[in-house]
């Protein structure tokens, strides 16, 4: 009996100062997910920083505010004591890059006069435009007689209309006209 003893004293002593195999395999796990947690927030917060970055460098570009299309509302409403008014729909493919361009270019050529676009395509503009049997009122004095059929160009002097220009071929000789 003395004999085995010995042996077992001697096993023990032999793993005294060791872990057991499944203690090195739980730990190095526990490492690699901790690891794994790291890169992922690593890499997260540089996506994100990149993110603001990008962000701050488009807020920091100068805004330029677009004060050239209006409400068909604000037609006798604008504060300039002159200023022209081209109505048109803007989703007619075949004009409205025409009528933009006339109205970019006198705009960049003349700065006393303003011109303005007002789009004929939406539900304000419906309530304004002639229907197939009336006629379009060539002298409104306010919005509420206003009447507009189809492309038309108004220009108005201290509220009143002194031009009233219908048609595509017409409001274009007229831009290009007073653009000389």
């Amino acid at each position: 009996m003395a004999k085995k003893e010995v042996k077992k004293v001697k096993k023990n002593k032999k793993t005294i100062g060791k872990t057991p195999a499944h203690y090195d395999s739980e730990v190095v796990r526990i490492v690699k997910i901790a690891v794994s947690i790291i890169i992922t927030f690593a890499i997260v917060y540089f996506i994100t920083e990149f993110i603001n970055e990008q962000r701050n460098k488009a807020d920091k570009q100068e805004v330029e505010i677009q004060n050239v299309e209006i409400l068909m509302g604000e037609t006798f409403e604008k504060k300039d004591s002159e200023y022209i008014i081209v109505y048109y729909d803007f989703e007619d493919k075949m004009y409205s890059e025409l009528y933009s361009m006339l109205v970019e270019n006198y705009n960049s050529v003349k700065s006393d006069i303003p011109m303005y676009k007002v789009d004929l395509s939406t539900n304000f503009s419906k309530k304004y435009m002639a229907g197939d049997e009336e006629v379009s009122n060539i002298n409104p004095t306010s919005l509420s007689n206003l009447k507009v059929k189809g492309d038309t160009l108004i220009r108005i002097k201290d509220k009143t209309v002194i031009k009233y220009v219908e048609g595509k071929d017409n409001i274009k000789n007229y831009i290009n006209e007073i653009i000389k």
